[in-house]
């Protein structure tokens, strides 16, 4: 499921977000079914913001683009806790440190996007 975009650029900003984020998870998770629980996690936030414009109106425009990286920074945080042994600590920390720092990134480059009227 692909996320709707209110612009090209809000589309490179997520679409880079997202392939990080499951490019990072993919590196660490050993176990298959776990990363198919990880996607289904993902493709609910995904449907939550999709289906968020329902009945909403112009004044929820910076709810809707927070959407994806508020709730992607704490499902991978979550995730990344439940992952973590004495094994793979380190490197789980440093996963969890990039993907918090890109998620704050992110949400400044989509404070600064405004609407489009087409």
């Amino acid at each position: 499921m692909k996320p709707i975009y209110i612009s090209h650029q809000h589309e490179i900003i997520i679409e880079t977000y997202l392939d990080t984020i499951y490019d990072s998870i993919n590196d660490i998770v050993k176990d298959s079914s776990k990363y198919n629980d990880f996607l289904d996690i993902c493709r609910v936030i995904i449907d939550y913001h999709n289906s968020y414009s329902e009945g909403q109106t112009q004044g929820n425009f910076s709810d809707f683009l927070l959407i994806i990286p508020i709730n992607f920074s704490t499902m991978v945080s979550g995730f990344l806790c439940g992952l973590e042994t004495k094994d793979n600590a380190s490197m789980v920390k440093i996963h969890r440190v990039v993907l918090y720092e890109l998620g704050m990134r992110v949400i400044s480059d989509l404070r600064k996007l405004k609407p489009i009227h087409e």
